[in-house]
């Protein structure tokens, strides 16, 4: 099984696994409300796995790759909630 995974998938899987961990990390530690962190925490798993599923099951090429497109667009969604999340930190 180990030899028909792609360099590839296994790269992106992996990726994806450590930039979940990482933001559900820094919520955590962070000193924001229980509600946020609570939230983003199930928001941040959610949003993981879906990324682990794509990256898996992703075809191995970059061009016109949708499943790609999905996880930075992911991506991109969670880096957008870690900064509005610190940036209403400072108001809350």
């Amino acid at each position: 099984m180990i030899s028909t995974y792609s360099p590839f998938n296994y790269l992106m899987a992996n990726l994806s696994i450590l930039i979940s961990t990482v933001l559900i990390y820094l919520f955590s530690n962070s000193n924001i409300s229980d509600g946020y962190k609570i939230g983003f925490t199930v928001l941040f798993t959610i949003t993981g796995l879906t990324k682990l599923v794509c990256s898996i099951i992703a075809p191995q090429h970059f061009q016109d790759n949708l499943l790609l497109i999905i996880v930075l667009g992911l991506i991109s969604f969670e880096i957008l909630c870690l900064m509005s999340a610190l940036a209403m930190k400072k108001f809350i």
